[in-house]
């Protein structure tokens, strides 16, 4: 007994290599690098109420999940890598919530394939690795939906402390958008009763108090006229916007961001439809609106839908287990094209490309991602020609995950900016900044390109200063990044360019003697 509970408690080490990248980090501008700086300021300027860039506070969001970086580099230290520290935990938060929908929803004794599942689909591992609020966000309404359905069977005082806590928890980080899961779950909370228990309505006001203490001392600070930046956002993004794409956007995006459980998910979406009561509501009925609702709003952007992963998996779980145990000339087919036809397809395309000039990827990702849907191609295909019910299953599962895996320590989804990383930590080397005070013009981050450049330059610059307005601003025997154009006007001779290398453009380093 003791050896069996040794070995199952064994497979969640499976998890472990998934979230420890060796090599170096790197983040994009949006919004990874401007969450980063935020939390940076928080400890620097020492405001924990206001979400800063430079001295301006940003006034269309909470401070959530700059709160908790900025929590997590106070306690750990001022490294790049512990900002990532509060995504992981909600990432192994979100993996055990669907480990327990699993085993609630679902008549099997394998919680752990749903999660394995979970770890695998691109969309999760991607946002799992990402300096951004979106898991933590996800996480805590799996969170609420588990603790609901506990909440409904057993009838446990904390679990409706949980079901009722979340939503205020979910509003600090991501204010409106937490009303879409809670309109998918309000009519089980009725149904169930549960909306109309004390102990929901605690969990409701103690969830709530962190955004309202915020909200307090907000206000206090800046003024009821900032605070109501955040209602104009909704206003903005309701509208049409850079964002804005037509009502089935998430019919296709979805499906192919949940590679490569896009099939199995969608056959256990349908099959979902045969179950009965609570399984069938968030299986069936509870993904299908939260979709709905996301393809009625004006934005859409490709990580809105992380929200109904943790049941999305077990659907994808339906669907293998579907595939596997009913045999006939439909599910033989559609075997045939997802096992065979589709890694075949992705393996002649990844070999195709590895020899292309066109790819620019370095040779240590490029070997990565070839090992990987190599080993994905072979277990997949193995997939149809082995007859064991069990093996199916676990060659199914390997292949994704021995993918994902590849794919996470080849860098492409953890080292994002790797050139323009590396030519930061060189030139900081070289011209000894480590130490020294480094300037932004803030005025000429004006476009899109010119922001986010200089967003991932900063992040990677150990002492920034202050900012300044325009060049004229800087102090003499001081280093600043400009896109102004010296060598067109005399007035800048006392400047010198200390490197203007092409991966900075339109910035360039400069020098006031």
């Amino acid at each position: 007994m003791i050896i069996e509970k040794s070995t199952n408690n064994l497979r969640y080490l499976f998890f472990v290599p998934l979230f420890i990248y060796i090599g170096e980090r790197s983040l994009i501008a949006f919004d990874e690098g401007f969450y980063a700086m935020q939390a940076r300021w928080i400890i620097e300027k020492s405001n924990w109420v206001g979400p800063l860039f430079w001295d301006q506070v940003s006034s269309d969001r909470t401070i959530g999940i700059q709160f908790l970086m900025a929590i997590s580099k106070k306690l750990l230290g001022d490294s790049l890598f512990v900002i990532y520290i509060p995504i992981f935990l909600a990432a192994i938060l979100m993996l055990y919530c669907t480990f327990q929908l699993h085993k609630e929803l679902l008549d099997d004794k394998n919680p752990i394939y749903s999660a394995l599942i979970l770890s695998t689909t691109f969309l999760w591992i991607n946002y799992a690795h990402m300096a951004t609020q979106d898991i933590v966000f996800s996480s805590i309404i799996s969170l609420g939906i588990i603790s609901s359905i506990k909440s409904y069977k057993t009838n446990n005082k904390f679990q409706l402390l949980l079901s009722g806590g979340w939503i205020g928890l979910a509003v600090m980080l991501k204010t409106y958008l937490a009303a879409i899961p809670l309109i998918g779950l309000i009519p089980f909370l009725i149904n169930s009763k549960i909306i109309f228990r004390r102990y929901f309505w605690i969990g409701f006001i103690l969830g709530f108090m962190p955004f309202i203490l915020w909200s307090y001392q907000y206000i206090s600070i800046y003024s009821f006229a900032t605070y109501s930046g955040l209602f104009e956002k909704l206003i903005r993004l309701s509208k049409n916007n850079s964002f804005t794409n037509p009502f089935y956007y998430y019919f296709w995006n979805f499906s192919i961001n949940i590679f490569p459980w896009t099939v199995p998910s969608l056959i256990g979406f349908f099959q979902a439809s045969k179950l009965k009561n609570i399984s069938k509501y968030f299986l069936f009925f509870y993904p299908f609106f939260i979709i709905v609702l996301l393809s009625l709003f004006s934005t859409k952007t490709p990580y809105y839908p992380i929200q109904i992963l943790s049941l999305v998996s077990l659907n994808s779980y339906i669907g293998i287990k579907y595939l596997i145990k009913n045999k006939n000339n439909l599910t033989s087919f559609i075997e045939k094209i997802n096992y065979f036809c589709l890694p075949l397809l992705i393996f002649t395309s990844i070999l195709i490309l590895s020899f292309s000039e066109k790819i620019s990827l370095d040779y240590r990702p490029k070997i990565f991602i070839f090992i990987g849907v190599g080993l994905f191609s072979f277990f997949w295909i193995s997939y149809i020609i082995i007859n064991s019910q069990k093996r199916k299953l676990y060659f199914s599962i390997l292949g994704a995950y021995l993918l994902v895996l590849c794919v996470v320590q080849s860098g492409l989804i953890t080292d994002k900016s790797k050139d323009l990383r590396i030519a930061i930590d060189t030139l900081i080397k070289e011209e000894k900044l480590t130490n020294h005070s480094v300037e932004v013009i803030k005025s000429e981050a004006s476009s899109d390109e010119s922001f986010s450049k200089i967003i991932k330059i900063m992040v990677r610059t150990p002492k920034l200063g202050e900012g300044v307005n325009n060049l004229s601003e800087l102090r003499r025997n001081n280093y600043a990044w400009t896109t102004t154009d010296l060598n067109k006007n005399s007035e800048f001779k006392n400047y010198i360019i200390i490197n203007e290398d092409e991966i900075f453009y339109p910035w360039k380093l400069i020098y006031k003697r």
